[in-house]
């Protein structure tokens, strides 16, 4: 079983649930507009709230991507080794 849990929500049913061993996303910035960027999230990672900008999620496997959308803002949780991303919008990649 792979380290990390990626499951995604989205309004329109967009849900996906992808094994992985390493995420990264797309930061919001803070109200001065600092702060915005690509975060990277593996196994043992802190527990966290992350405001989510819009941007590319992507998740990777042994070094491969197994999973490539865009989000239009929204937020993830780092849990126990799950990443869960609620967006308003998902365009999923390829």
């Amino acid at each position: 079983m792979s380290p990390l849990t990626l499951k995604i929500v989205t309004p329109e049913g967009n849900d996906q649930t992808v094994s992985c061993d390493s995420v990264n996303l797309w930061m919001a910035p803070d109200s001065k507009g600092r702060g915005e960027g690509s975060f990277g999230i593996r196994k043992g990672h802190a527990e966290a709230v992350i405001a989510l900008g819009s941007g590319p999620l992507e998740a990777h496997l042994e070094g491969k991507s197994v999973f490539s959308a865009r989000t239009e803002g929204g937020f993830a949780t780092v849990l126990h080794d799950t990443v869960t991303v609620v967006t308003p919008k998902l365009k999923i990649s390829g």
